[in-house]
Parts: C-alpha cells; sequence; structure tokens
C-alpha cells in the first residue's frame, strides 16, 4: 500500500459518494461526516424475463446508469470535489456477470439472483450423501439456485463464448460489485469482498476463501474468480473521467449486509429490508453456528474475527406491494400479510430480539413497521434513512478512514 494512499485516507472525514446497486434501480448518495445526506440521484435499470425462472439484467447498463447517478449525485450535491474523502459501494448480492478480461464486454447478460434456472441441475447433486451438511457447513447456505454458483455452473456449460473464454484465460466472472469494480476502477482490478463472496456456495466461511472443494463440485475454475478482500479494504481509486475525481474506494459490501451494518455487528442486533424483498438479519457475532430455516452469512468487517449472521428472506415484498399502492384498503391488507410472514421468521430467531432496525423503500411511510410492532409484539423503529443499504457503507467508509490504515 503506497504513502499517498496513507496520505489521502487519513484525517477528517469530508464528503463520501456512495452507489448502491439494487435490483430495479440505482442510487448515488453524497454523505456528509455526520451520515446526512446531501443529495440522492436515482434511475431505474431493466429487468427481462425470457423464459420461466430467467430474470436477466444487462451488465452495460447497470455500468452506464452506475456512471451516471455518481455524477448527476455529485453535481447536484454542489459539493468541491476536493472535498470528497471516498467512495463505497453496495449491490444487489448473487447476481453473475461474466466478461472478457481483454475487450471488457460481457458474454451474456447478468444472471439476477432471482434466477433459478439452474434447479434442475442442481436436482442432479441433491441425491449425494452428506453434500447438504457439507455445504451447510463450509458456507452456512442451501442448495438453492438462489446462490451464485449455479448461476456460474450455467453460464460455464451453455454460453460458447464463455467457454471460448475460458480456454483462452480471457474469462472473468463475478458478482456485480465485481463488474463495476473492474470498470469503475483504475487498472481494472477484479475484486470482491467476504460479504459478496460469502453468497457465492462458493466461499468457505470458516477459512474465508474460495473452497478447492466446492469449485471442483460446480465446475468453476479459480482464476476466473475475484481475489476476496475485507469489506472495508483498498480497493483501489476511481477512474478520474467518471467524477473528475480519482476517489479512494475504500468500502464494498452486499446490500442486506451494508443495512445490517447501519443498524450495528453486535451480537443479537436484529434488522428487517423491506425492499424488492423482505430481509430478516440477526448478528451471531464471532460464532459460526447454523440454524434451520435461516442461512448463516458473513457482515462486514476491515479484515478482523469474521462476524457471522443468520439470513432470512421473504419474496416478492415490494413488488406486491406496487400492484396496490393506489387502493389504501388493499394496500394495508398486503402489508399486513408481508408483516405476518416475516413474524414467522421472526419467531424462529435463536435470539428473541428486544428491538428491530428497520429500512427499505417499502418501510418508508411507516405503516409496514406500525404492523410488524404488533404483529410480532416487539420493538420495531425506522433507521435514520430508509436507504440503510447506503447508509451501511457510508459508516464503514469512515470507519476505515479513522482506523487509519486499511486490511486486506
Amino acid at each position: 500500500m503506497s504513502k499517498n494512499f496513507l496520505k489521502t485516507i487519513s484525517g477528517k472525514v469530508d464528503h463520501i459518494l456512495v452507489l448502491d446497486v439494487g435490483t430495479t434501480g440505482i442510487k448515488a448518495f453524497v454523505f456528509d461526516a455526520n451520515f446526512k445526506i446531501i443529495t440522492r440521484a436515482y434511475r431505474p435499470i431493466t429487468t427481462s424475463r425470457p423464459k420461466k425462472d430467467w430474470v436477466e439484467q444487462a451488465p452495460v447498463e447497470i455500468l452506464r446508469v452506475s456512471k451516471l447517478v455518481m455524477k448527476e449525485a455529485v453535481r447536484a450535491s454542489r459539493i468541491k470535489l476536493n472535498h470528497f474523502s471516498a467512495f463505497g459501494l453496495t449491490n444487489q448480492r448473487e447476481t453473475v456477470v461474466g466478461w472478457d478480461r481483454v475487450t471488457g464486454k460481457p458474454v451474456y447478460p447478468a444472471i439476477v439472483w432471482e434466477d433459478r434456472r439452474g434447479l434442475d441441475w442442481l436436482k442432479g447433486l441433491k441425491g449425494t450423501k452428506g453434500l447438504k451438511s457439507l455445504i451447510q457447513e463450509k458456507t452456512g447456505l442451501g442448495l438453492d439456485p438462489y446462490f451464485s454458483a449455479t448461476k456460474i455452473q450455467w453460464l460455464l456449460a451453455n454460453v460458447p463464448l464463455a467457454r471460448k473464454l475460458l480456454l483462452s484465460k480471457r474469462l472473468l466472472v463475478g458478482t456485480i460489485d465485481s463488474w463495476l469494480l473492474w470498470n469503475l476502477c483504475n487498472d481494472e482490478p477484479h475484486l470482491t469482498d467476504e460479504t459478496n463472496a460469502s453468497r457465492t456456495l462458493l466461499f468457505n466461511l470458516k477459512k474465508r476463501d474460495w473452497d478447492d472443494e466446492l469449485l471442483k463440485l460446480f465446475g468453476v475454475p479459480r482464476e476466473i474468480l475475484p481475489d476476496v478482500f475485507s469489506s472495508g479494504a483498498n480497493y483501489g481509486f476511481l477512474k478520474t473521467e467518471i467524477i473528475g475525481a480519482g476517489l479512494p474506494v475504500l468500502a464494498v459490501m452486499g446490500d442486506q449486509q451494508s443495512s445490517t451494518y447501519a443498524a450495528g455487528t453486535k451480537k443479537g442486533t436484529t434488522k428487517i429490508t423491506y425492499g424488492t424483498g423482505a430481509f430478516l438479519v440477526q448478528s451471531l457475532g464471532n460464532s459460526f453456528k447454523t440454524y434451520p430455516d435461516f442461512f448463516t452469512t458473513l457482515l462486514p468487517t476491515l479484515g478482523s474475527k469474521p462476524i457471522f449472521a443468520l439470513e432470512a428472506k421473504v419474496e416478492n415484498c415490494a413488488a406486491s406491494v406496487e400492484l396496490v399502492l393506489k387502493d389504501s384498503k388493499k394496500l394495508k391488507q398486503t402489508l399486513l400479510k408481508i408483516a405476518h410472514e416475516v413474524d414467522k421468521k421472526i419467531k424462529k430467531l435463536p435470539t428473541k430480539p428486544k428491538l428491530i432496525i428497520a429500512d427499505g423503500g417499502v418501510s418508508r411511510d411507516g405503516i409496514i413497521i406500525e404492523q410488524q410492532s404488533k404483529v410480532s409484539g416487539v420493538r420495531v423503529v425506522a433507521q435514520e434513512t430508509f436507504d440503510g443499504t447506503a447508509l451501511g457503507v457510508a459508516k464503514l467508509v469512515v470507519e476505515v478512514i479513522g482506523f487509519g490504515k486499511v486490511k486486506r
């Protein structure tokens, strides 16, 4: 790490640029040192469903819109570029992109986290004795096409260009954070963070590295995957042409882990994000444990001891709300139904929460928060901003700067 880098991140925190790449749209934020949002820019992105259970997006559109909202947020803030301290990124998880390291062109549309095309291939594995427990003990996850491994397996097996580039050692594969870091940063780094890696079915949570046994199982060569850094680390510098300044990239994390970080990582801390899905997360502290009905995943760190968490999701939160937005009666009924579905997960948590932090677009008017409190008999409070995913990144950036050095 260069002395210039340390000089860049040391000292007073000024303003922070955060990019939040969601499933339905992309946002960019300018935060001040007190985590007040100065500006917010938003643009939707297109999702296609070419077949049953297939969900795709265009990597080039994700990149283009990301750059656009970053520029818009910085311009609207009217803050001089030399008053920005750093950049941070949070993203939709599990979504897979493959691209040519020479031309930079994607080999196929992004296969989105909601995509379940890998289900048939997984059915062939589920009869393997001891496989389910092996997967759970290594990754904390279940055998589910929701995660990235089956999407990468499908890409390598079904896209001729991907196979051709693999043979010529030109293929790179990663989640959305990796695709954006490679395109947004100088020197095209192929990187991801531990929270995104922990959602692939290929990452050993205890060793905190790609797992050779799992790579072999899914037929994924290690060399096409990104290097894995701590969530708070030196990821490089933004290309100057994007916003006019080469800001250091100091934080990268998956969106649900980011909003959990905003709520806190102390053991027992519990949060719900009401977004595209409703995601319930509870911190386990430094102990790796598995529980029925939950996935075990990693929370952001600066490279210290791992922090584990339990996660569960309720499908189609935002989509079901959007259908009834103009009908107040149906809206309340829909929100109440979501609250009851989330409550089923809350009741199964190993530690009964005394307080739950809520964020996400569906929570912005407060109705779902009130209903969740009544249904669950637990105090549910709104995060200081419903954009908790972006807030978590801003908080980690400030911690990295205050730490004075960056661990990988």
